[in-house]
């Protein structure tokens, strides 16, 4: 056999190999595919099982519920949740924006320090920075009020965290990290060119980073300002505690004050209706607009010399840094140190009840880390299904998997509290259903990450697998799954932070003598003991920053 013998079995078999690839691709595998979308689409009804009841449960509700609330309630609540959360948004644009400029593209001193301090306020549930804020500064007692008598000699007015302004700045502190990170990293993907071929045409720094920049950013700033809206949407505890009535509060209020569950439906199907209302405009807006690299040769832009605005800017970056992050956390040490030093306060701290705080952060721990693995594993099916079998129905079920972005953790606690009690009364009073509500409201996230992981590997691996006689199945299990690990534990960290600060769930569905970390920090400062919550509080913020650390690290927020 001479040389050219052997190219031209070479050649046959490159052929046989990219039809049997092209075979692989095209073919659909019954014995794959069927299993993979049934088990995707009970994922998927699985996780929608609350949105529909709930909706059924509104539907199904008395006139006399629709006319009362409708009357009475539904419109001042909707004034209300809507004005709150069209303040939040706006402000967590415009402080996430600029903190994510000044970091990025601007030659601010310290800027790598600032983008783990401006990140970290994400580890901090907005109840806890309320409770801190409340604490120095309500009218009454407060630290503040008092500080500045005790020096002036005379009392002193100062701003008062109740109220809509107090929860709209309280909420502006905790939330803004979402926008900025995305704004952030959209800022590190831009091309210098686009900021260059504006100042060509004519345009100024400012002009070019409104009209042209800015513009481009959009899909960032978006998805980072749904994210604000919903969390509102979703928030109970710092509008309960600064008595700031909005659909999350009143829900709460009708389901463990009144006992009122068909009130409490009509409004969680509004509730629910105006998030679904939120998600499809920003996929509307989404789809308006694509920003596309045309060139391979990607280079960061030139860094804006701050010049005599160098000051002005540490000045208010640090500001931002001080109370979002240095005050809560610093109070909260303060107080810690008080519990431990104080021996009654210690005593009630590490015993309360039957119980201690071992326990509580047992509880914390366990049930958000077992949600975390239900959710990835759940979240498998439906990122295959719909990474490498792409279509209209894959595509559906991916969706129909991230409702949970629509519905808030009380909405959450209502359905279970009603279809458990009905369909399955043995997990009733079991700290399993608070697993469940947490797996319900989170899901998006870790679908978000394994698709992401999934999108990242090409699909080459699994068909070279195939060839050598493995089975989608065993293909899947000894080549995709090692290869995307990082990306589920990606999506595990953030499921796990985000289980551990859920409130109003974890109130409304635990049995009795069951406490988490978040439950006992909000019944004692809602007690007025807040000496008492401080040590909770701070291992509780402490525990979140670990993920958060590794998420950040991970998507290399930090070079």
């Amino acid at each position: 056999m001479n040389q050219s013998d052997d190219l031209s079995l070479v050649t046959l078999f490159s052929r046989i190999s990219n039809w049997r690839l092209a075979l692989l691709r095209t073919k659909n595998n019954p014995a794959f595919t069927l299993p993979l979308a049934g088990i995707a689409g009970l994922v998927a009804l699985f996780v929608a099982i609350p949105l529909v009841y709930i909706f059924l449960r509104a539907v199904g509700a008395d006139s006399e519920a629709w006319q009362r609330l409708l009357q009475v309630r539904i419109w001042k609540l909707l004034g209300n949740t809507l004005l709150l959360v069209v303040a939040v948004t706006s402000g967590t644009l415009v402080i996430g924006v600029s903190m994510a400029w000044l970091t990025e593209r601007s030659d601010l001193p310290g800027r790598k320090i600032f983008r783990w301090l401006l990140a970290m306020p994400l580890a901090i549930p907005a109840y806890i920075g309320g409770i801190v804020h409340l604490a120095l500064l309500r009218p009454r007692g407060g630290l503040l009020p008092q500080f500045l008598e005790n020096l002036l000699g005379y009392p002193v007015n100062t701003p008062s965290p109740l109220g809509f302004w107090g929860a709209t700045f309280i909420l502006i502190l905790f939330t803004y990290p979402y926008v900025y990170l995305l704004s952030g990293a959209a800022f590190r993907s831009l091309h210098a060119s686009l900021e260059e071929a504006a100042r060509i045409l004519g345009f100024g720094p400012w002009k070019a980073l409104f009209f042209v920049t800015l513009p481009a950013l959009r899909p960032g700033l978006t998805a980072g300002a749904l994210l604000v809206a919903l969390d509102i949407l979703a928030e109970y505890g710092t509008v309960a505690l600064l008595r700031y009535e909005t659909f999350s509060s009143a829900i709460f209020v009708q389901l463990s004050g009144r006992y009122d569950r068909s009130a409490a439906a009509v409004l969680s199907g509004v509730l629910v209706g105006i998030a679904v209302i939120f998600l499809w405009a920003e996929l509307r807006m989404q789809g308006q607009a694509r920003f596309t690299q045309m060139e391979s040769s990607w280079r960061p832009s030139t860094l804006v010399n701050l010049g005599k605005w160098r000051i002005p800017a540490i000045m208010l970056a640090l500001c931002v840094v001080f109370t979002s992050l240095l005050v809560p956390v610093g109070v909260l040490v303060v107080w810690s140190l008080q519990a431990f030093l104080t021996p009654e306060t210690l005593q009630a701290v590490f015993r309360t009840g039957s119980q201690g705080f071992t326990n509580f952060a047992w509880n914390s721990l366990w049930t958000s880390l077992l949600a975390a693995l239900i959710a990835v594993a759940l979240s498998m099916p439906v990122a295959l299904f719909s990474v490498r079998y792409p279509g209209r129905l894959s595509r559906f079920i991916a969706c129909f998997s991230q409702v949970g972005y629509a519905i808030p953790g009380v909405v959450i606690a209502l359905s279970l509290v009603l279809l458990v009690n009905r369909v399955l009364p043995i997990l009733y009073a079991t700290p399993f259903v608070v697993v469940i509500a947490y797996v319900l409201r989170h899901m998006p996230q870790a679908v978000r990450a394994s698709e992401s992981a999934l999108n990242q590997l090409s699909p080459s691996l699994e068909e070279a697998a195939r060839i050598t006689g493995r089975t989608p199945w065993q293909a899947f299990v000894q080549i995709t799954l090692p290869l995307i690990l990082p990306g589920l534990f990606a999506g595990a960290a953030l499921v796990f932070l985000t289980s551990l600060k859920e409130l109003p769930a974890t109130l409304l569905l635990r049995p009795a003598g069951f406490n988490t970390l978040a439950v006992r920090v909000w019944v004692w400062a809602g007690d007025g003991f807040y000496i008492q919550s401080a040590p909770a509080a701070l291992l509780l913020v402490l525990t979140s920053i670990i993920p958060l650390s590794f998420l950040l690290r991970r998507e290399k927020i930090f070079k």
